[in-house]
């Protein structure tokens, strides 16, 4: 199979390669390209996830607007996030920081180098019985991946999993050779799937999709899902997954 033709829409999802992308633009970051691999106008879709590439000290043209928590993971060079409150965060590669819906913030590469990072976005999901969340970063490496109940598959939680306050998880997911998930899944949390590392086989409904690393899924809502690990391995992906909610 051609890479141009990897790329594929199915019921239930979406594969996008680096050969479909297709960069666009948001007032935001001016002229800087943005691939908008999956927004709310794929339907039943709730998130906007982003690929953004910005220019060695490019980055937000004005202060963004609140009404929306965003993540961000840096996957090249570094950027500078900078808030209303007057926090500056330097993220690195691997770094990554929340911000709730009543954030304003302004983004910047640093001016030796240029940078990518992926956002997503979304509206919050409050609870009467919880506070929305705080800002928060970190790293990927500031703790170690943790055990499964499957052999060779371990993860990293960069949100945190047990606090309803939030509304969705960001988790690294790390495979050995030839090791996949052990069912077949299908439930109600809809997926944003980035390859940071690696290749494998996807299951999604009926199909079957070799991905790879820069590969990027959408996952709806109850689609059967499953993943396993080349032979040639590790493999690792950015999974986003609403958590905490029903829905309604």
């Amino acid at each position: 199979m051609s890479e141009r033709s990897r790329g594929a829409l199915g019921r239930g999802y979406t594969v996008v390669t680096p050969a479909n992308h297709y960069p666009s633009r948001l007032p935001e970051f001016g002229d800087q390209p943005v691939v908008k691999l999956v927004t709310p106008r794929l339907a039943p879709s709730r998130i906007g996830e982003y690929l953004v590439s910005l220019d060695a000290g490019g980055g937000t043209t004005r202060r963004v607007g609140a009404g929306y928590e965003r993540f961000f993971y840096v996957l090249d060079g570094t950027v500078t996030l900078s808030t209303a409150a007057s926090e500056r965060r330097a993220l690195s590669a691997g770094g990554f920081a929340y911000l709730p819906s009543d954030a304003a913030y302004e983004l910047a590469a640093g001016d030796a180098a240029p940078a990518r990072l992926l956002i997503v976005k979304r509206v919050y999901e409050g609870h009467a019985a919880h506070d929305a969340p705080a800002a928060l970063s970190g790293h990927r490496d500031d703790e170690p991946f943790a055990a499964t109940p499957v052999p060779g598959f371990t993860r990293r939680e960069l949100l945190p999993v047990d606090d309803p306050a939030f509304d969705f998880a960001m988790s690294l997911l790390r495979f050995d050779a030839g090791v996949g998930l052990d069912k077949i899944e299908v439930h109600d949390e809809e997926h944003g799937l980035w390859m940071t590392e690696g290749s494998g086989t996807y299951v999604l409904g009926a199909d079957e999709h070799e991905v790879r690393a820069e590969d990027f899924i959408y996952m709806a809502p109850y689609c059967p899902q499953g993943f396993t690990a080349s032979a040639a391995g590790p493999a690792e992906y950015l999974l986003y997954k609403d958590v905490w909610r029903d829905g309604f």
